[in-house]
C-alpha cells in the first residue's frame, strides 16, 4: 500500500534533474525492487517515471496493470538504464555520451560519481543481457557511500546486506564498512570496496609507467589479456 502524499517520479522529477544523492537513493530503491520480480521469475515491465510512485520511505513499484508478455528482465535492465539516465540528467539518452572520468581515484568528486552513475546508465542500456539489476542495485550502493561520505568526511556506515536487507555480518560487518573506501575504477566506471585508501603494490607500479593508476578486477584481467597477445609466445619443441 502506499504512503499518503505519494507522487509519481515523473512529479519528482518535472523540475529537472535529481540531486546526486536523492537519484543514487532512488535508483538503488528501484533496482533493489525490481530485482525481486526477478528472483520470482517475473518482469516488471514499467520501470518508467510516470509508474514509479515515491513517498517518505522513497520510491515504491507497483506491479503496474497489463504489462506486455514480452517484457524481460533484460528489457527492464534497459529500461531501468533510461530511467537512471533521466534521473541524473533530467533529460533522454539521445546521442550524449558519459562524461570522462577523473584519474583521481583517492579522492573522488561529485562530478566522479555522477559520471561513473552515468556510464552504469550506459552499460544497462548498451549490454542489458550481460548484468542483472541485483549487481546493480550493488553498485548504487557503493555510491550512495561514496555520496554520504562527501558531507561528513567519513563513510556512513552503511554495512554489507544480504537477500533479506540486514548487516551480513553485524557489527563486524559494519565496523568493516566503516572503515573501508570505495574508489571508481577509471577505466570503466565501477565502484570497488576497499580496505585501506592508499595506493596498492599494482597502482603504484602502473602510475610509474604512466597507466591509469587502479583498474578493477575485470578491467584488470582485459589488460592482461591484451598483453598476453601482445607478447612474444615461447616456441615449444
Amino acid at each position: 500500500m502506499l504512503a499518503a502524499g505519494a507522487r509519481s517520479l515523473a512529479d519528482v522529477m518535472a523540475a529537472g534533474p535529481l540531486p546526486l544523492p536523492m537519484a543514487v537513493a532512488y535508483a538503488r530503491g528501484i533496482a533493489t525492487e525490481a530485482a525481486v520480480f526477478h528472483r520470482d521469475g517475473r518482469a516488471h515491465g514499467a520501470l518508467a517515471p510516470a509508474w514509479i510512485m515515491v513517498g517518505p520511505a522513497g520510491p515504491a513499484l507497483p506491479q503496474p496493470s497489463g504489462t506486455s508478455r514480452l517484457a524481460t528482465p533484460a528489457s527492464d535492465l534497459h529500461d531501468f538504464g533510461l530511467l537512471l539516465h533521466q534521473m541524473l540528467t533530467g533529460s533522454g539518452v539521445g546521442e550524449s555520451h558519459p562524461p570522462p572520468l577523473g584519474d583521481d581515484v583517492l579522492t573522488p568528486s561529485p562530478e566522479t560519481v555522477r559520471a561513473a552513475a552515468l556510464r552504469l546508465a550506459e552499460r544497462c542500456r548498451r549490454a542489458p543481457g550481460q548484468g542483472d539489476l541485483r549487481r546493480v542495485s550493488t553498485e548504487l550502493r557503493l555510491f550512495e557511500i561514496m555520496v554520504n561520505s562527501f558531507g561528513s568526511g567519513e563513510l556512513a556506515g552503511l554495512a554489507p546486506e544480504d537477500g533479506s536487507g540486514k548487516d551480513a555480518g553485524g557489527s563486524e560487518a559494519s565496523e568493516r564498512t566503516e572503515r573501508a573506501h570505495v574508489r571508481i575504477c577509471p577505466s570503466c566506471g565501477s565502484p570497488k570496496l576497499y580496505a585501506a585508501q592508499h595506493l596498492t603494490v599494482l597502482e603504484r607500479v602502473l602510475s610509474l609507467v604512466d597507466l591509469k593508476t587502479y583498474r578493477c578486477y575485470g578491467c584488470f584481467r582485459r589488460f592482461i589479456n591484451v598483453l598476453g597477445l601482445l607478447l612474444p609466445r615461447p616456441e615449444t619443441h
